[in-house]
């Protein structure tokens, strides 16, 4: 059995052992804060990941099944009255009675002009969302919707990756979102191949094209560059700034010898 399986397997099933615990400890009054950690971390948490594993492996049984957990977990918490935070303890469960089990939250670039999402509510992206995407739903903006707090160099952002490229497979991006992805997965050392794009081409290259004309915004092993239709230079104080939209992206490595070149369509 495949390692990422294995995970999601003994999470789903960690989770489900505890959700029974905890319905106990609700029908007896005896939940302690001990118990409400757990939550986060066994079931909340571990579904999420369970959902997480899953995905790039086309386990859907895991993901349906992380969900109907979740949902009936969910219950359990409301009837129990346990969906209460204690920011001193890192305790976040009290998001989760806004959360709306058929779309997930909301996390889009304006939700941080407001606060920061708590960790729960991106767990429960996870688990919600994911499970939309084989519904029909396309996930919007993946990278921050369910791989929000998901570092670079941790042992999950692989799977991450692996999870948001299974998601522009179904549902292709942008060439800029797609382009992301791809200088991500470089900088992982993931062999990643050219995707579909929704509104335009992907290829894959061997060496870097003429690029002069770009703006180059990234750069170390992987660099990116955008030619911008219609630039406009935006200046302050603190320096200026090109903007408009991009019309041909280029992703390359110099150290695997190895990019992607990336057109709007005409």
């Amino acid at each position: 059995m495949d390692e990422w399986e294995r995970t999601a397997k003994v999470l789903l099933d960690n989770a489900r052992e505890f959700l029974e615990r905890l319905r106990d400890e609700v029908r007896l009054n005896e939940v302690t804060l001990a118990s409400l950690l757990e939550v986060q971390s066994t079931f909340v948490l571990g579904l999420a990941d369970a959902s997480l594993y899953a995905f790039p492996l086309g386990r859907d049984d895991v993901i349906e099944g992380s969900y109907r957990l979740f949902l009936e977990g969910l219950d359990v918490l409301k009837a129990g009255h346990l969906l209460v935070s204690e920011p001193e303890l890192d305790l976040w469960l009290s998001p989760l009675r806004e959360l709306n089990p058929e779309r997930g939250f909301s996390l889009d670039r304006r939700f941080s002009l407001l606060s920061e999402p708590k960790p729960t509510m991106v767990w429960a992206n996870r688990v919600v969302q994911l499970r939309n995407a084989l519904h029909g739903r396309p996930v919007r903006d993946p990278l921050r919707s369910i791989g929000y707090g998901i570092d670079k160099g941790g042992r999950r952002f692989p799977v991450l990756l692996k999870a948001v490229r299974r998601l522009y497979t179904l549902y292709p991006a942008s060439i800029d979102e797609t382009a992301r992805l791809l200088a991500l997965e470089l900088g992982e050392g993931l062999d990643g191949e050219p995707l579909e794009c929704s509104d335009g081409t992907c290829e894959e290259i061997a060496e870097l094209p003429d690029v002069l004309a770009f703006i180059k915004t990234v750069s170390g092993d992987v660099e990116l560059y955008y030619l911008i239709e219609n630039s406009k230079d935006l200046h302050s104080p603190w320096g200026s700034l090109s903007v408009g939209r991009a019309r041909e992206i280029v992703v390359f490595s110099r150290k695997k010898g190895k990019g992607f070149r990336l057109r709007e369509a005409p």
